[in-house]
């Protein structure tokens, strides 16, 4: 890994530049031409203006869709305005009588309506979320729009369906057909799939709608089946992540949508998972075109092989005797791993993505942190965890020898819930096998309750809060477990016997679409320091600036929910730095599980250009890390080292470098050098005198009334922060300096010193003699 380390650092430079010829971008923002131009004169014309960071992405979009693109993705990080790029677009890229559906979420309806009024003039708002079916009665009869239509539609919504039940009769005591008559093995699953007779010349369906239950009919069914192509003229599938599963309804609905509008726009802040997979049927319901050229439909493990991490695992069965020449005991098994190809980029995601981050739409927001708590176990609790870890493990190894896979779901579970509730301890019954003397469920092992009144996680926990609430800063923690070993009860009373009021949101508090105001007119009256709720009550729409501070006391398996509710209060408006923890108990499951969460989020991050060390990504040790890894070196970025997780987590400021910040991303910055001679500290510590190029990088003026200051770097539109010794770029510190002017940004030393021509100072880099080793 080292040698490969020294080819890309060597190499680097000439690899980018080979990238950069290879693949010209569609829109460039300093080469605007003539349509660009009418554009943004046209974006002048809505009642409120997008910032220009968003004004980017929006004339990017738009570009694509120009040239003939049908389906593009707006990925955008969490809060930074994807609703307000997607409305802007619509404006754009449709006529003035035009109709752009939108997608997305029950809860947001109403809050897509409401930004669409105060951007759009003379927008005609049509709630498509009301049960019934005559607003796509009326599209029938008028498929014409009156003006700038806006259809707005709930997930949900769209793919209620009515339920089926088998459609089969009775023969010689036989399920038969009802068509033909032929016998079948079984009654027919109408859950999943339509079924048909399997008699080749009868194929008659074996389902009917089920009218004991709800008579309704799906939107998006009514909409591909009985409305032209094109009625919509744009379609914007907001949180597109949720409709990539291949069988789900809502997936459906989507693609029925996407088949019945002329344009496609996905917005998500989380394009993926981790899995290649997570985008096949999302890609193949856009663009199915170049998909079949891929793989066929419902092909995704052959699309993973191409364009993600795959592991084969050969089990091979050991006979008693003689070989022989008969078939083979090996059998092999093929399993998805975390991880991406870098194929993926160039041939599906480059041409038809956006990548926005926050920071590039608001660059004074304060810093995001992540921090990892790790907890260690009582001893009564360690010990009953062990032995308790050690019965189901024998029992699970003798049923996998069995061919039974069946206590694999229950072993995880138990093993992640046990430590959090060891009060009421852990019970695990096999789901389909019965004690033969009771007849109750058979019990495969259990776990004793631990008479702790505060377990040590939940003494970690208040200690927390009460840190935050010190700091005036109010705070949300995160809950998996809600429903059958809900926790909600100890914790909010524990955190109420300390002092600390509670606010708790539950499934069942109030309606989704009413979740916002629920909260506001909540915190209005009463001054509450912790909101506890399950974060997939939370993950999409709400802004939650109120509580700067959030705790997942657990983290679940979905790294779409993880990063959607762990971004709730970092959007625009925050005021305050923004600072997340995870929680987990030492050598259990649940350090087990953080660390895969973090194979799939580091995948997740670099699919959309963030290469990041910090915070739970730090714990990825998957197998995409040599693609990572490379990908950091190419970019100039380094390897956080392995130190202990508290010094990792204490220093992750100095390793959170970007790529667009490099301090010598290109020649046309300098300006002015000077060849000089300074005291350095080599790698063994000694002090040396030595001579070194001076090279102007640029200038840096003083801000008396923020304390701070500002260094333009030349030629570009960078900005770097300086304040209190520590240099920042985007809410994220990438260097430092001392009294004296010397330090560091991106591992190049730098100093600053006043301009003997002007006012303020110069920011100059340090260039470094051959072979001398000049500790940073």
């Amino acid at each position: 890994m080292s040698r490969l380390n020294e080819f890309l650092n060597e190499f680097g430079p000439a690899l980018r530049s080979k990238v950069a010829n290879a693949f010209s971008p569609v829109y460039d923002g300093l080469k605007q031409g003539e349509q660009e131009m009418k554009w943004q004169n046209r974006l002048k014309r809505l009642l409120r203006q997008p910032y220009p960071g968003q004004s980017e992405a929006i004339l990017a979009l738009c570009k694509g869709f120009k040239l003939g693109l049908k389906g593009l993705f707006l990925v955008a990080e969490m809060g930074s305005g994807k609703s307000m790029m997607g409305i802007c677009a619509s404006w754009l890229v449709c006529k003035n009588r035009s109709r752009t559906l939108v997608m997305c979420p029950g809860h947001l309806v109403d809050k897509w309506a409401r930004e669409i009024m105060e951007t759009v003039p003379n927008a005609i708002i049509v709630n498509m979320n009301k049960p019934g079916l005559k607003d796509v009665f009326s599209l029938k009869e008028n498929p014409k729009p009156k003006g700038r239509e806006f259809w707005i539609i709930g997930k949900e919504r769209a793919k209620n369906h009515y339920t089926r039940r088998p459609a089969t009769v009775i023969r010689m005591d036989l399920v038969s057909c009802p068509t033909c008559g032929v016998h079948l093995t079984k009654k027919p699953n109408v859950k999943h799939r339509k079924p048909v007779c399997p008699n080749k010349e009868c194929r008659a369906p074996l389902w009917q709608s089920n009218n004991e239950r709800l008579r309704r009919y799906a939107k998006s069914e009514y909409v591909k089946r009985y409305l032209p192509k094109n009625i919509f003229d744009f379609f914007i599938g907001d949180e597109c992540h949720q409709y990539k599963a291949g069988d789900s309804a809502q997936g459906q609905a989507y693609a029925n949508f996407v088949n019945r509008s002329r344009f496609t726009l996905n917005l998500t802040g989380t394009l993926m998972g981790g899995y290649s997979t997570n985008l096949f049927y999302l890609l193949y319901r856009l663009v199915p075109k170049r998909m079949k050229e891929i793989c066929e439909y419902k092909s995704s493990m052959s699309f993973a092989e191409k364009f993600g991490v795959i592991e084969r695992i050969e089990k091979e069965a050991i006979h008693a005797g003689a070989a022989s020449i008969g078939r083979s005991g090996t059998t092999t098994r093929v399993v998805e791993r975390p991880g991406i190809s870098p194929l993926i980029f160039t041939d599906l995601l480059l041409q038809r993505c956006v990548f926005l981050r926050l920071d590039d739409v608001a660059q004074n927001l304060p810093p995001y942190t992540e921090h990892v708590i790790e907890v260690e176990m009582s001893p009564d609790q360690k010990d009953a965890y062990s032995e308790f870890e050690n019965e189901l493990i024998t029992e699970v190894r003798q049923a996998l020898a069995r061919g039974d896979k069946s206590l694999l779901g229950a072993m995880v579970n138990s093993l992640l819930a046990y430590p959090d509730g060891a009060r009421r301890g852990e019970l695990v019954e096999h789901p389909y096998k019965v004690n033969p003397l009771s007849g109750q469920p058979l019990v495969v092992a259990s776990a004793p309750q631990i008479e702790e009144h505060m377990l040590p996680k939940e003494q970690r926990l208040i200690e927390l809060v009460k840190m935050e609430k010190s700091k005036t800063r109010k705070v949300m923690i995160c809950l998996e477990h809600t429903g059958t070993r809900d926790l909600i009860p100890d914790i909010k009373t524990r955190l109420e016997n300390a002092g600390i009021s509670v606010l708790v949101l539950r499934q069942t508090t109030v309606k989704s679409e009413k979740r916002e105001a629920w909260l506001r007119s909540k915190m209005k009256t009463r001054n509450y320091d912790v909101f506890i709720t399950n974060p997939r009550l939370i993950e999409t729409g709400l802004d939650l600036l109120e509580f700067p501070s959030i705790i997942f006391f657990q983290t679940g398996y979905s790294t779409f929910t993880l990063r959607q509710s762990s971004r709730r209060s970092w959007r625009i408006g925050q005021d305050k730095d923004v600072r997340v923890y995870f929680m987990t108990y030492l050598e259990t499951m649940q350090s087990t599980a953080l660390s895969l969460i973090a194979d799939k989020l580091q995948v997740a991050l670099a699919v959309e250009g963030n290469l990041s060390d910090a915070g739970l990504t730090a714990l990825a040790e998957g197998d995409a890390s040599m693609m990572i890894k490379m990908a950091k070196t190419l970019v100039g970025q380094e390897k956080t080292p392995e130190i202990p997780l508290g010094e990792l987590f204490g220093n992750i400021g100095e390793k959170n470098l970007q790529a667009d910040t490099r301090l010598d991303a290109a020649d046309s910055t300098i300006t002015k050098t000077e060849i000089t001679t300074i005291i350095i500290t080599t790698d063994d510590g000694r002090e040396k005198t030595i001579v070194v190029e001076k090279v102007v990088r640029g200038r840096v003026q003083l801000q008396p009334e923020s304390n701070q200051a500002v260094a333009f770097i030349d030629n570009t539109d960078i900005r770097f922060m300086l304040a209190q010794g520590r240099v920042t770029y985007k809410g994220k510190q990438i260097g430092h300096y001392k009294k004296n002017g010397m330090g560091q940004i991106n591992g190049k030393l730098i100093q600053i010193e006043p301009d003997p021509e002007q006012t303020g100072y110069l920011l100059l880099e340090l260039r470094k003699p051959e072979n001398e080793q000049i500790a940073a």
